[in-house]
C-alpha cells in the first residue's frame, strides 16, 4: 500500500472522529476517543472501502428532469439543454428523454420560445436514434 493511500485512510478516520463528538469520553478533560471506539471506527472503515459498489443507482437525467416542471426560462433552458447533452452522449437514455422532453413541451405552462427550442433538441435526439 502506497503512502497516498495510507494517508487518506488517516485523514478519513480523523474526519470521521470529529464528526462523531458522542464517541468521546465525557469525563476526561482531553476528550479522547475510547480505545474500543476506535477500533469500530477502523473497522467500519476497512469494511467500506472494500464494499462493492451498488448495482442499482437513479441515472443522473431524473434529476434533472425535475427542472422541467419550472416556469423559469433559464432554468428550463438549461435541464433541456444538459438533457440534450446527456441523451446525445448516452444513447441508452435517449428515448426516456426524449419522451420526457415531448411532455414537458406539450406543457401548457410553456411560452412559444420555450416550445421552439424544446422541439429543436427533440429534433436533434431523434436524429441521432434514427442513426442507430
Amino acid at each position: 500500500m502506497d503512502f497516498s493511500k495510507q494517508f487518506a485512510v488517516i485523514r478519513k478516520l480523523k474526519s470521521l472522529v470529529k464528526m462523531t463528538t458522542s464517541f468521546r469520553r465525557q469525563d476526561s478533560d482531553k476528550k479522547q476517543v475510547t480505545e474500543d471506539i476506535a477500533k469500530k471506527i477502523q473497522k467500519s472503515s476497512y469494511e467500506k472501502s472494500h464494499k462493492e459498489y451498488a448495482d442499482s443507482f437513479t441515472p443522473p437525467y431524473k434529476t434533472i428532469a425535475e427542472q422541467l416542471q419550472v416556469s423559469n426560462e433559464q432554468i428550463y433552458q438549461a435541464a433541456v439543454f444538459n438533457l440534450t447533452t446527456i441523451a446525445l452522449n448516452r444513447k441508452a437514455y435517449a428515448k426516456e428523454i426524449l419522451q420526457l422532453l415531448e411532455t414537458a413541451e406539450e406543457d401548457k405552462i410553456r411560452t412559444p420560445e420555450q416550445k421552439a427550442y424544446t422541439q429543436s433538441k427533440i429534433e436533434q435526439i431523434k436524429q441521432i436514434i434514427t442513426d442507430e
